[in-house]
């Protein structure tokens, strides 16, 4: 069993709360079923304290219906997560570095897990690399929100400190999109 601790709750009575306030977000049974595989915790969550609030943060950044369903089975735990303690400050943290509002709607549906890496340890010091080491527009990431899944030493520093003295400017998506092989052929690096 993943979590434990699901046999400790009247599960009919919190399995049927959470499905249906699954089901509020227009979600069908395919994606909840997704879900409840994704994130079976999330039956342990009490809907008015913590789905809610959240879903309702999440609203507050600009998704739209259709952007919240996409999180919810893309990233389910993104519902589980404290607005107070976590998101907000990741939220607060984006504005603080330029972000735009829809530039944030952009990075959370792209990207969910945006909203709960550790700002200090994750998303400053690969925005910091982007703008200084890169000489790249945090706007560029809007369109390759993944960006921020990357590791930094292993591909984002390798790959550019290998790109940059040939000259060769490219997306972030053409950089980072591909297993390290095929980048170095993709950019004639090796021999195809």
């Amino acid at each position: 069993m993943v979590n434990p601790r699901l046999i400790s709750y009247s599960i009919e009575a919190k399995y049927t709360e959470t499905v249906g306030f699954l089901a509020s977000l227009g979600l069908n049974n395919g994606a909840i079923g997704k879900i409840l595989l994704k994130n079976s915790s999330i039956i342990g969550y009490n809907v008015e304290k913590r789905l809610r609030p959240t879903v309702e943060f999440l609203k507050s950044v600009g998704l739209s219906q259709i952007d919240l369903q996409r999180v919810a089975v893309k990233f389910p735990e993104i519902l589980c997560r404290d607005v107070g303690k976590l998101l907000s400050s990741n939220l607060e943290f984006l504005r603080e570095v330029g972000f735009t509002k829809e530039q944030i709607r952009l990075l959370v549906v792209g990207y969910p897990p945006i909203l709960v890496k550790s700002t200090k340890n994750s998303l400053e010091p690969r925005i910091r690399f982007l703008k200084e080491e890169m000489g790249r527009e945090i706007g560029e990431v809007t369109d390759y929100p993944e960006f921020f899944r990357h590791r930094l030493k292993k591909s984002l520093q390798l790959r550019e400190r290998l790109l940059k003295p040939k000259n060769i400017y490219c997306s972030l998506s053409d950089m980072l999109q591909c297993k390290h092989n095929k980048f170095l052929v993709k950019f004639g690096l090796v021999e195809g």
